[in-house]
């Protein structure tokens, strides 16, 4: 393996790591007392997650680098990174401003990482965003519940 596949796994992994530890964190913080934000934020990330993938299999986009799987934009991780930070910050803004700055290093890792361009970071961003405020304004995980009655 040569120095730059090396740094680049690491600096990729670093963000893969960034994004469990602020998932477990917001999990074990918010837990007991504010378990509907925690609904919220989790929610938020997994349909931004979800959302992201469905338009790179539609508008394949190439990548930094050769590579058969899905397209570079919007990035997947920036979209679930920031669709929780800002979930949270809606909810608690200084707890949500760190998620936030969280998120943003994510999206740094995976432009250093040469996995996307910074353009496919700003689309996660942005469809993130607009998810975590759907959630919180829509409460869907409150119509999902009553759906499953």
């Amino acid at each position: 393996m040569r120095y730059n596949e090396i740094m680049n796994n690491l600096i990729l992994d670093s963000g893969n790591y960034l994004l469990i530890i602020m998932y477990t964190a917001l999990t074990v913080s918010w837990w007991k007392k504010r378990r509907e934000a925690l609904i919220h934020a989790l929610l938020s990330s997994l349909l931004a997650w979800i959302i992201a993938g469905f338009i790179k299999e539609i508008f394949p986009t190439p990548r930094p680098f050769p590579y058969d799987g899905t397209g570079s934009f919007p990035s997947g991780h920036a979209a679930a990174a920031f669709a929780f930070g800002v979930s949270a910050f809606l909810h608690d803004g200084p707890v949500g401003a760190v998620m936030l700055v969280g998120s943003l290093l994510i999206g740094v890792a995976r432009v250093a990482g040469n996995v996307h361009y910074p353009v496919d970071i700003l689309g996660g961003a942005v469809l993130g965003t607009i998810v975590a405020y759907l959630v919180l304004r829509l409460h869907i995980h409150k119509f999902l519940r009553h759906l499953g009655s």
